[in-house]
């Protein structure tokens, strides 16, 4: 790992600072993933490994769904009652694993 330190400069309203050329030709893509918190910041190229939860909202989400669930259980589905052909073709392709 290289330390390099760059100085912030303003763009528009914001504030900006130059990537080193090394990173953004070895970043797939032309998206990065931010990771912030008051006092760091890391920049990562963005891999196919990044998914849905990898977002800072998503433990948030499936936290606001258990709950739900435990408040209302009367909503609550058996799998097979629900379960269609539209379910079938979005999972096509995808296995246990994933």
């Amino acid at each position: 790992m290289t330390v390099i330190v760059k100085k912030l400069f303003k763009h528009g309203g914001s504030y900006a600072v130059d990537i080193p050329m090394d990173f953004v030709k070895h970043t797939n893509g032309n998206e990065v993933i931010l990771e912030c918190t008051s006092k760091k910041l890391s920049i990562r190229s963005k891999t196919e490994l990044d998914t849905i939860e990898s977002e800072p909202l998503f433990t948030e989400f499936i936290n606001a769904l258990a709950v739900d669930a435990m408040k209302h259980p009367e909503k609550l589905r058996d799998v097979k009652e629900v379960w269609n052909k539209e379910w079938d073709d979005l999972l096509k392709g995808v296995t246990d694993d994933e």
